[in-house]
């Protein structure tokens, strides 16, 4: 884990990674959370031995469980100070918040057993993943160390498809909810309302536009004064630890607390993010000279600015994208030749074994045209390609490259 406790942009002090390794737009690689610059709307107001309201939102739903910690500003603020200021939850209950102030009550569960730190309270991502393979581990094979950079053809990178599709990346998608009911979840979250298990599951990447609220308690001993929030998320789908920071003060009285409810009006006030443009992006702006490389940038891009794409897509299949944003992947790949070569050789070999002809004018001209021929009526993806993809589920995605 990098950083203070309130995160580091893009997940990493100095590399980026495929699948989501990269910093929000204007924003450095590996900029500390805890330096960004305050908000202008000045940090919320919690009065000490009260409760106040936290939430977080998700656009993939890694599952797991999550925390709030507190640390004195005005001190050395680090993952250390955070464990030492874990906060409880008050309540049995988290709540779906929308951004009208909407509220919908779902459970949540709650461990201080077993912990990190002793004793300190966790609470389950309560939004349950689909459960679309028996045991991940044997579709995907054990977790790979990660491979920094944007090939988003690595074993890595296909194996942390893989583990989303068996928490419902694919199966989620369209609806933004599991399909099946229970028990094609990760777990029951017993829902009161059956109408909460065809909104409330999923992966995410539809995105939902609500936030998971939950309440928490001040503890009565900490003296007034500048503060920081952290929000851990350990996740269980995903190798990876979330985590943020939010601007907190402690006073000593009601009177003086704001921006501990999550009301309507508050919600108001809140400005509304922008996304970034894709055309200010160049992807054939880059020092490595890989054009391949900068293709596979253009195309994690268009995934970052339109959330509903996904991997390779933009909306469009594999083969389009790269034939319009990387005109020249063909050409500096091979893969434009590879058939048509080969075809050639088997052509000039049957030509030889089975037709009897010897003359090397004829055997040039039937090698030609029937490379010519194959590499036209087999473009792809390939008959071979069409008759094996039915039976790649089952091959586990670490074999798939050898496969």
């Amino acid at each position: 884990m990098y950083g203070s406790g309130c995160g580091v942009a893009g997940g990493h002090p100095t590399e980026v990674y495929a699948n989501g390794g990269t910093p929000p737009a204007g924003v450095a690689i590996g900029v500390d959370g805890k330096e960004l610059p305050k908000a202008k709307l000045g940090p919320a107001k919690w009065t000490v031995g009260g409760v106040a309201e936290v939430a977080w939102a998700m656009a993939a739903n890694h599952a797991g469980g999550y925390a709030y910690r507190l640390c004195r500003a005005d001190g050395e603020v680090n993952e250390e100070c955070f464990r030492a200021g874990h906060l409880e939850f008050a309540g049995n209950d988290s709540s779906v918040l929308y951004p009208n102030g909407t509220r919908v009550s779902i459970p949540r569960a709650v461990v201080a057993t077993g912990t990190t730190p002793a004793g300190s309270q966790w609470a389950r991502d309560g939004i349950p993943t689909c459960r679309t393979c028996a045991r991940a581990y044997d579709m995907c094979g054990a977790p790979l160390a990660p491979v920094a950079g944007l090939d988003y053809g690595t074993s890595w990178n296909k194996q942390v498809n893989c583990f989303a599709d068996c928490a419902g990346a694919t199966s989620s998608k369209a609806e933004g909810a599991c399909p099946g009911g229970a028990s094609k979840l990760q777990f029951d979250p017993k829902f009161a309302d059956q109408a909460h298990y065809d909104a409330y599951t999923g992966f995410g990447k539809s995105v939902w536009e609500w936030s998971v609220l939950d309440e928490v308690r001040v503890p009565a001993g900490l003296a007034p004064g500048a503060y920081l929030l952290s929000w851990r998320w350990d996740c269980e789908e995903s190798t990876q630890v979330w985590q943020n920071c939010a601007d907190v003060e402690l006073v000593a009285t009601d009177a003086e607390a704001e921006w501990h409810l999550a009301s309507a009006e508050a919600l108001a006030r809140v400005p509304k993010p922008e996304k970034a443009a894709a055309a200010k992006f160049d992807p054939y702006k880059d020092a490595t000279g890989d054009e391949n490389f900068d293709c596979d940038k253009q195309v994690a891009y268009c995934e970052k600015v339109n959330y509903k794409a996904s991997q390779f897509k933009c909306g469009k299949d594999e083969a389009s994208t790269r034939a319009e944003v990387c005109a020249k992947f063909e050409k500096t790949s091979g893969a434009g030749y590879a058939k048509p070569a080969l075809a050639a050789v088997a052509s000039a070999c049957f030509a030889v074994e089975v037709l009897g002809l010897e003359d090397p004018g004829w055997l040039r001209a039937f090698a030609v045209a029937s490379a010519a021929v194959i590499a036209t009526v087999f473009q792809p993806p390939s008959a071979f390609e069409r008759i094996a993809r039915p039976f790649l589920p089952r091959v586990p995605v670490y074999m798939r490259d050898k496969t």
